[in-house]
């Protein structure tokens, strides 16, 4: 899908004389999200519609929000990888084509500085993505969306003020950096509101996908019955569907709940509850 904002980009860059610069940079990028889309397919998400942007792209993937850690950080690493194995395609590629040297370099460079720059840990970028999922293996989703959307907004900030470096030093106003610090900011802070709303998500897509096979992986944990709430939920994996085991002090079973059971009960008690007051 072309955005119109960037056919419009198109059209300008062609009366400036740098359209082909234009399409190589946007090659790049088509490039770098088809393969966020090709391996989420492979890994048995749908794939939307892939928006090309003026400043870049996005490729909408369906429940990629509910997606597990390992998922995520395969899904992420994709673009960045891809473009790297572009680069290195186009710097050998050089040396069979030197009437194409200029270009094929910028192109090069173009693939380069798109992998960097997603690379960097800050959400929304794929470099966040990966970093959260490793951080969401010790801590609550939440929390790690929290810490890394608090990078990309501190990304926004840095990007701000070397633009705004520019405009006091030389006068200029380098539109890249001030329309990057934007979307960076407002897509960290969307992340982060998101963010509250996946456990829902999750359990929404689980039960649904449960009803519709019949039948569905599960991890049983096992719990005492004073064990907090919150330290049970934080275990609750996308990928699975899970049930708690409930025993007293002598380790003898009193009881087993659902996730399901679990996630509807948190409202009336919260989760600083025993699992026992649950059965």
């Amino acid at each position: 899908m072309l955005n119109n904002w960037f056919l419009a980009l198109i059209v300008l860059f062609a009366f400036a004389g740098l359209a082909g610069k234009a399409l190589a940079v946007f090659a790049a990028v088509l490039w770098h999200e088809a393969a966020h889309a090709a391996v989420a397919t492979t890994l048995g998400y749908r794939v939307r519609e892939i928006e090309l942007l003026p400043f870049g792209g996005v490729a909408r993937i369906e429940r990629a929000d509910t997606a597990g850690a390992a998922s995520e950080i395969i899904m992420a690493a994709a673009g960045p990888l891809a473009s790297l194995v572009l680069a290195a395609a186009v710097y050998f590629a050089r040396e069979f084509l030197p009437a194409h040297a200029l270009w094929l370099e910028f192109y090069g460079q173009a693939n380069l500085m798109l992998a960097g720059f997603n690379l960097l840990p800050a959400l929304p970028l794929d470099g966040g993505r990966i970093l959260r999922a490793l951080l969401a293996l010790r801590w609550d989703w939440g929390q790690a969306t929290t810490a890394v959307a608090g990078l990309g907004k501190l990304l926004a900030v840095v990007l701000a003020a070397v633009a705004a470096a520019g405009v006091w030093q030389g006068g200029t106003v380098n539109l890249t950096f001030v329309i990057a610090a934007v979307w960076l900011f407002v897509a960290a802070r969307a992340e982060t509101a998101a963010a509250g709303f996946r456990v829902m998500r999750i359990l929404a897509r689980k039960k649904a996908e449960l009803t519709a096979r019949g039948v569905m992986p599960t991890v049983h944990l096992t719990a005492t019955a004073s064990a907090r709430v919150s330290e049970i939920v934080r275990l609750f994996g996308p990928e699975q569907y899970h049930v708690v085991l409930v025993v007293d002090g002598d380790c003898r079973l009193r009881g087993a709940l659902t996730e399901t059971e679990v996630w509807e009960g948190w409202p009336g008690r919260g989760f600083a509850a025993r699992i026992g007051d649950f059965l």
